[in-house]
């Protein structure tokens, strides 16, 4: 038999076991008692207090029949009747647990939901434990709020979750709200007591209250470091130098003798500790958080003494500490130590982070505090009594030496008036007149430009006529879009007129209607073949279930041959044997086809392909069949055509010419109509 953690050998099979959620034990098992039953818990707490395994233990409590089968809703399951025994063992059909990690869509929880309209299997009420709540979408949570308030009076919703703030109030408002606390650190010890006098093996209290620390609130984390320290004992007593080893722990002492040469203001042997622990790989981060928890306990020792426990094993040393530092001092240490935890990440490594909140420590100690030795600078000279001190002392001089007095000058001479710069000639561009030039006495012909280009068409610069001028298809000089127009208009260069002077249209109109799509190639469905008797039954019976991947392949491609009492026979594609072969695909068809037929049903498979209809192909059907109804609606639009008839085309063309779009185009950019790009709308 394979070896089973202490976290889940040990795990808790009803209330009395359960260590260190007293509050929350108490108001379950007397509203069982009292069968004052809410149809949903949330249970909130940290990774390790409880929460999975309450959730286990109430589902045997509202499901044991007790040893004689006659037993109702208890506060203390059996644990021997078949519902006790198939929780505990994971087998339960009316107990699902669901993680909402992973199963966190809308899709999902609408299946769920789904399935809890049915009655229960063999059971008194159907539980569903969805754990990491928080982690659903909002679309999830809205789809599970009216069956979450509501729900049918056999179903029982248990909501697990680390974060709580993340669950809409919506849903808190609709639960019965249990907060599981962190365990403390003795009594996580006292529990790895008691498992290790039932265990056989021998550990010093020590370690364990150490173990206890390092668990953090948890005690899953806790069992988990308990089986950490048995496994690096090596089948001796788990020791709590062994511990330390293990975490990387530095001894308290090496701490207290860190904080003693702090007092001392001896430097030296502070980096000396900081190397030996650099020697043995300690952890820097964790011995800085240490740090600061016995900085805080010599606080409260200075304060309340009766803080410190009395089996305290520094408790000697933290008072002599007490009486050594200042209050004010302790507080400045204890932000610079958290201040150097937290900016560990940010060091060039750990070491340097951990020295420089040593040097910290040592740079902002309070004057007059312990007898802080600090390296001499410059050794001290001694001065003469002919020679200034301060000229001796610091040859070199601090500050620059004053500038010479400057002689008395006339102002006058000096300030002259400052040249008023010259004005810029303004360029004017040659496609147009500039708006508000100023007056200059110029002649006209200097505030052109220079360089003129050659005579062309520059309707800009020219007076603006009555009407656009108006081209036949004759005589139209050029077509372009827009951009390229304005670009080839305003390049002023030598080629211009030779290369669009005398051309025939080339480029497409800038107006085109968009050709039509193409009407999709339908498929009338005469390749997939009809539904036989019993596959249309199927599909009625599946129609409004959402299956996942795994248990969607195989039931939606298979053929239902036929249905004999509790025996369903599939005809399966080929290409689908091996999704039969995953348990979890197998476990969620059960949970669908169960509760649609009342009663357990088991299915025979013939690896061939179907003769009929199979769910998957007339899915595919009905969206073609939606994809051609979408395309015949989209061809009621209107549709245009090319207009043959020269009167019509003359009535468009004077239509299109004096629309004012039209009219502004052909005065700012000399543009035109393109006869052949007119079209007329059909329908």
């Amino acid at each position: 038999m394979s070896y089973q953690v202490l976290a889940r050998k040990w795990r808790p099979h009803d209330f009395e076991s359960v260590v260190g959620q007293e509050p929350v034990v108490k108001a379950i098992t007397h509203a069982l008692r009292e069968n004052r039953l809410h149809h949903a818990y949330l249970f909130t707490g940290t990774r390790g207090v409880g929460k999975t395994t309450l959730s286990r233990i109430l589902a045997k409590s509202l499901n044991c029949v007790g040893p004689d089968g006659q037993g109702g809703v208890t506060d203390h399951p059996c644990g021997v009747c078949e519902a006790c025994r198939a929780i505990d063992e994971g087998r339960f059909v009316d107990y699902i647990e669901m993680d909402a990690a992973s199963n966190r869509s809308v899709e999902e929880m609408t299946a769920l939901l789904e399935q809890a309209m049915y009655a229960p299997t063999n059971a008194r009420y159907k539980v569903y434990m969805i754990d990491e709540v928080h982690q659903l979408t909002s679309h999830a949570f809205n789809a599970m709020l009216k069956t979450l308030e509501e729900p049918p009076e056999y179903v029982k919703f248990i909501l697990a979750t680390t974060d709580p703030q993340k669950v809409p109030v919506t849903v808190l408002s609709r639960c019965l709200q249990f907060n599981l606390r962190n365990v403390t650190p003795q009594i996580v010890a006292n529990h790895m007591t008691t498992i290790l006098a039932q265990e056989g093996i021998q550990a010093e209290p020590a370690a364990l209250k150490l173990l206890g620390i390092g668990a953090r609130g948890s005690m899953r984390d806790g069992l988990s470091l308990l089986d950490q320290a048995i496994a690096f004992a090596g089948g001796r007593p788990v020791t709590l130098e062994g511990v330390r080893e293990m975490l990387g722990i530095m001894d308290s002492d090496v701490l207290v003798e860190l904080l003693q040469s702090l007092a001392k203001g001896d430097a030296q042997r502070m980096m000396d500790i900081a190397n030996e622990m650099s020697m043995k790989s300690l952890s820097f981060t964790e011995a800085m958080r240490d740090l600061a928890g016995l900085i805080h306990r010599i606080a409260m020792a200075q304060r309340v003494p009766e803080a410190i426990a009395a089996d305290d094993l520094d408790r000697t040393a933290i008072f002599e500490l007490a009486g050594i530092f200042t209050p004010e001092e302790l507080q400045l240490y204890y932000q610079i130590a958290l201040h150097g935890r937290s900016d560990m990440n940010l060091a060039p490594d750990e070491y340097a982070g951990f020295t420089m909140a040593l040097l910290r420590m040592l740079a902002f100690k309070p004057a007059g505090s312990g007898n802080a030795k600090f390296p001499v600078r410059v050794p001290p000279v001694k001065a003469e009594a002919s020679v200034k001190p301060v000229v001796e002392a610091k040859p070199e001089p601090i500050a620059p030496p004053p500038a010479p007095k400057p002689e008395p000058v006339n102002v006058a001479a000096v300030v002259t008036p400052k040249p008023e710069p010259k004005p810029e000639p303004q360029y004017v561009a040659p496609w147009e007149d500039m708006p508000g030039e100023p007056a200059v006495t110029k002649p006209a012909a200097v505030a052109k430009p220079v360089v003129q280009p050659k005579p062309q068409p520059k309707p800009a610069a020219a007076p603006m006529p009555e009407e656009p001028p108006v081209w036949e298809d004759d005589d139209v000089p050029y077509v372009a879009d827009g951009d390229e127009y304005i670009d080839e208009m305003f390049a002023a260069d030598e080629g211009f007129a030779e290369r669009f002077g005398n051309e025939e249209p080339v480029v497409e109109p800038t107006v085109e209607a968009e050709p039509e799509p193409e009407a999709p190639q339908y498929d009338d469905g005469e390749s997939i073949p009809p539904f036989s008797k019993m596959g249309e039954f199927w599909y009625e019976k599946l129609r409004y279930t959402h299956p996942t991947t795994y248990a969607r392949d195989i039931l939606e491609h298979a053929e239902c041959v036929s249905i004999e009492g509790s025996v369903i026979t599939l005809r399966l594609e080929p290409f689908y044997e091996n999704r039969t072969k995953n348990k979890q695909a197998m476990q969620l068809i059960q949970r669908i086809v169960d509760p649609l037929f009342g009663r357990r049903m088991t299915f025979k498979f013939e690896i061939a392909t179907p003769q009929s209809r199979t769910i998957s192909q007339h899915k595919r059907l009905l969206a073609r069949e939606a994809k051609h109804a979408k395309y015949l609606e989209d061809r009621k639009g209107p549709r245009y055509e090319k207009i043959e008839d020269e009167a019509e085309m003359k009535v468009a063309f004077e239509a299109i010419k004096n629309s004012p779009e039209a009219r502004i185009l052909a005065r700012r950019f000399g543009a035109t109509v393109y006869r052949p790009s007119l079209k007329k709308k059909v329908n």
